[in-house]
């Protein structure tokens, strides 16, 4: 951590050690809006201060429930109206069933639609 106007300046790895989280749970933290952070370069910098706010917040659960997926079994989040499977993929559960059939035709398989969404996710921090 180095000091800079008073406030610390963090890398991914502090912001992770400091929150008591892995490195993807920071980055799916920053990809759904919860952490703010700049890019420098090819590195994340994150302010203390940030980090600290976002912890006070609370980062309200009530708005946020993990439920039972009745499509294939699994868990899906419902927040800020916004559906996702498997807590962190992009997708509705009514995408998923369509993944699902897909893959029970042959049209694909479990592994492609898993390396297109990493696929997605990266490109997006790297």
């Amino acid at each position: 951590m180095n000091e800079w106007g008073g406030d610390a300046v963090m890398t991914l790895e502090d912001a992770a050690r400091f929150l008591k989280v892995s490195e993807t749970t920071v980055y799916q933290l920053l990809r759904e809006g919860q952490l703010k952070a700049r890019k420098v370069g090819r590195e994340w910098r994150f302010l203390k201060s940030e980090l600290v706010a976002y912890l006070k917040e609370g980062a309200d659960m009530n708005d946020a429930k993990v439920m039972l997926d009745d499509v294939n079994g699994g868990e899906y989040r419902v927040e800020n109206g916004q559906e996702t499977v498997a807590l962190w993929l992009p997708m509705s559960r009514d995408q998923k069933k369509a993944m699902i059939q897909a893959v029970q035709k042959g049209d694909t398989s479990v592994t492609q639609i898993v390396m297109d969404a990493l696929k997605n996710f990266t490109r997006d921090f790297f």
